[in-house]
C-alpha cells in the first residue's frame, strides 16, 4: 500500500512516504472521461488525504524544543544485518539531555513544517499519492531533525578556521504519524474516488 522512498529504491535522503493502492492513475482517467470537473474535484479531495499525518507531524515540531546531547556512556545493542538476518553485537553511544545554551530561534522547524505535503501522483511510470518533505523547502534538515541525535557546527560561530560541533537531540517527527494514519489515509483515497466516480463527490 505505502512504500518509503529508500524501499522505491530512491535512497533515504528524503522523508517520503506514497500510497500506491488504489490505482490513482486508472481513477483520474476514469474521473475524466466523466467529466474535466470531476476530475480536477478528485484530484483536490486526493491531495487531502495526508491531512491528518502532517496536522500529527507538525504537532511534533511545534513541541518542547529539545536540549543538547551530551555523551553519558556506552552501551551494546543487538542488531540485525540485513540480507543475511545475523545478529551482531554493536557498541553505540547513550546521550543525556541538557538545556540548550540559546533560545532564540532560527526558525529551523517551521522550515520542516512548511515543507510537508501531500502531492497527488499520476504518470506513466509511478503514480500514488505523495506524503512528502521537500527539501527545496525545508532545506537539509528535513531529514537531519527526524534523527535521534544530531551533530551540527554551532550557529553563527565566528571562528572559521576550526568549527566547533556540537550533539543535539533530534525530533523524529516523521514515522509515528506515518504509521498511524496511513491506513486512514488510504480509507480516504477510497471513498474520494468512490464518491467521484458514482457522483456523490
Amino acid at each position: 500500500m505505502a512504500r518509503s522512498g529508500e524501499q522505491r529504491g530512491g535512497g533515504p535522503d528524503l522523508p517520503e512516504i506514497t500510497i500506491t493502492s488504489p490505482n490513482i492513475l486508472e481513477a483520474l482517467a476514469r474521473a475524466k472521461e466523466i467529466g474535466p470537473a470531476v476530475q480536477r474535484n478528485l484530484r483536490r479531495s486526493l491531495r487531502g488525504v495526508g491531512d491528518d499525518i502532517i496536522k500529527d507531524q507538525k504537532a511534533i515540531l511545534s513541541g518542547a524544543k529539545p536540549g543538547v546531547a551530551r555523551k553519558a556512556g556506552m552501551r551494546v545493542k543487538k542488531v540485525k544485518r540485513g540480507g543475511t538476518g545475523k545478529v551482531y553485537l554493536r557498541a553505540v553511544n547513550v546521550y543525556k539531555a541538557e538545556a540548550a545554551s540559546r533560545s532564540r530561534s532560527t526558525g529551523m522547524r517551521n522550515r520542516v513544517k512548511a515543507s510537508l505535503k501531500t502531492r497527488v501522483v499520476a504518470g506513466a511510470t509511478r503514480s500514488g499519492i505523495s506524503i512528502r518533505a521537500d527539501k527545496s523547502v525545508g532545506g537539509v534538515m528535513v531529514k537531519g531533525w527526524n534523527k535521534q541525535v544530531i551533530r551540527h557546527p554551532v550557529f553563527h560561530d565566528p571562528d572559521k578556521i576550526q568549527q566547533t560541533f556540537v550533539s543535539q537531540f533530534g525530533q523524529p517527527y516523521w514515522w509515528e504519524p506515518i504509521k498511524r494514519g496511513r491506513i486512514d489515509a488510504k480509507d480516504k483515497a477510497l471513498r474520494a474516488i468512490d464518491d467521484a466516480l458514482n457522483g456523490k463527490g
